[in-house]
């Protein structure tokens, strides 16, 4: 499988796909106007990884700074095929990083582990210069 890494833009994430580590990321902002055009592939290569998957353990970070509606909804469709891998036995790892004082943020992150039934760590940061994860 690729290993896919995306720079971000002003209204898109950076995203790092690394199929032979089982290290997934999404960080930065989150407002396109069409999520599905940037989401779509990503989410295809999210369903052709847990189909061949060749890693007992997965760890996806997310660390989003801004996020439209429309991407949550593409966030909880990945966050779906993980949960779908750990009913497989895979061993999955949620990381959900926020500015400390980014309430929204967090309670996204709370909601969807509620709603998935996926435990997440999250993990507060001071600044948002303080970055959490950056993956190549």
């Amino acid at each position: 499988m690729q290993h896919i890494i995306i720079e971000p833009t002003y209204k898109s994430p950076r995203v790092i796909l690394n199929p032979l580590k089982g290290e997934m990321s999404i960080e930065g902002k989150s407002i396109l106007v069409n999520v599905e055009e940037f989401y779509r592939p990503l989410l295809n290569w999210m369903d052709d990884f847990t189909k061949s998957i060749e890693v007992e353990e997965v760890e996806f970070s997310f660390d989003i700074e801004y996020f439209n509606l429309a991407s949550t909804k593409r966030f909880m469709f990945f966050l779906i095929k993980l949960k779908d891998l750990e009913d497989k036995g895979v061993a999955v790892k949620v990381n959900w990083a926020y500015a400390s004082n980014d309430k929204n943020v967090l309670e996204m992150g709370e909601d969807l582990s509620k709603l998935l039934r996926l435990p997440f760590n999250f993990i507060a940061y001071e600044k948002a210069k303080e970055r959490l994860f950056t993956m190549n």
